[in-house]
């Protein structure tokens, strides 16, 4: 460590210690005749120093005088650093003040898509996969690169739909889910190797004459990465790559969809492209620091939600963490069971409108999300997709 003066690399340099002081030693520097060192202990330990300057007439770590110093025979300095441990208190997240929103209100009759993007686009921008219907249903070609994708297709129905067959891709240990009108149809709870997925979904008796919504939504987790030279993977585009309703034709259904706020010219530049996606709840800005939440309702993400949707959950709370201490904290997420069986769903983690983690039930390969203490005195927030 530096004293002062920069180091020369000879063996007669003397404007240099060597410091054995706790994990990580910050600085070390002269005032006086006095030596400071600053650094962080997580444990009592030794300390030893070498090369102590010859006018040094005392020893300071983190500030405060250090005594017992024993000058050894060597020219070392020695003595031992206490470490006293913090009385931490962190709050009981489930005893917490939570609010809840239904963050899927695109199954509710009541609901207007009228200001979605149409996905009209005959052809697409993608030069590695050829469409495999009417018009484009790549988010991509529309501006939505990241984060969930919501596709609604609207039919008339001629009463003879049994089925609906899906073709998605949103990378690996991605996920969808299909809802008709507010009907829960099916969804692909996701592997950790599987980037794409067939499923056929069996539908309830359909009125002839009557309008119908399909809902898709896609936990699109981003574009493949290519470290292969010539490779196009990271052109695999995320959406749906094809679709089939029973009996009748592709071109009966007409799509719209909708991702991130505003697509790539999202609205949040300080937090970056990669933050939010298409849920309704980060649309409305709700991940964003005091959302209006004072008319909903009462609701705690470790209960959750009785039957398959997305909820989101926000809370607030303060920290007391004692001064001069780097505490280093984690959300930490686990499974969760309803009637004895380990159920599917999927959470995504902001704090102060940051995101900080996205966690797959099952798959992994993540459930613990540290937060430096420094963006942990508000906010939290987060969203629950049950399958």
């Amino acid at each position: 460590m530096k004293v002062n003066q920069p180091s020369t690399a000879n063996i007669g340099n003397t404007t240099s210690v060597i410091v054995e002081a706790g994990y990580l030693i910050r600085s070390v520097y002269s005032q006086g005749p006095d030596l400071h060192i600053d650094g962080d202990l997580n444990a009592t330990a030794p300390l030893k120093v070498i090369g102590v300057p010859t006018n040094t007439k005392d020893l300071y770590f983190n500030g405060e005088k250090v005594n017992s110093i024993v000058n050894l025979a060597t020219g070392e300095w020695a003595s031992t650093l206490v470490y006293n441990a913090p009385k931490i208190s962190l709050p009981t997240l489930s005893t917490l003040p939570w609010k809840y929103v239904d963050d899927l209100p695109e199954i509710q009759s009541s609901y207007s898509d009228s200001a979605w993007t149409n996905a009209d686009h005959t052809t697409s921008n993608n030069s590695v996969y050829s469409l495999h219907t009417p018009t484009s249903l790549f988010g991509s070609d529309y501006g939505y690169n990241t984060g969930v994708l919501i596709f609604r297709g609207h039919f008339v129905a001629q009463g003879n739909e049994s089925t609906f067959y899906l073709n998605s891709q949103g990378g690996s240990a991605f996920g969808s889910s299909v809802w008709l009108n507010n009907t829960y149809i099916g969804s692909w709870s996701g592997i950790d190797a599987a980037s794409s997925n067939n499923s056929t979904y069996t539908l309830p008796n359909l009125v002839k004459g009557e309008s119908y919504v399909l809902t898709v939504v896609i936990d699109n987790n981003g574009l493949d990465e290519d470290w292969t030279v010539g490779s196009d993977q990271m052109k695999n585009p995320r959406g749906i790559l094809n679709y089939s309703l029973g009996g009748r034709s592709q071109s009966d259904v007409a799509w719209k969809l909708t991702g991130n706020l505003g697509g790539e010219s999202y609205f949040d530049k300080v937090r970056g492209p990669l933050n939010e996606g298409g849920l309704y709840a980060e649309r409305q800005g709700f991940t964003q620091p005091n959302p209006p939440n004072y008319n909903w309702a009462i609701g705690n993400p470790e209960v959750g939600i009785d039957k398959a949707g997305i909820a989101f959950y926000q809370t607030s709370f303060d920290l007391n963490l004692p001064q001069g201490y780097d505490i280093p904290l984690t959300f930490n997420f686990g499974n969760t069971t309803i009637n004895g069986i380990v159920a599917d769903y999927r959470a995504q983690l902001w704090v102060n409108g940051y995101q900080f983690g996205k966690y797959t039930n099952n798959i992994g390969p993540q459930n613990k999300f540290p937060v430096p203490q420094g963006w942990l005195n508000s906010l939290l927030m987060g969203t629950q997709i049950n399958y």
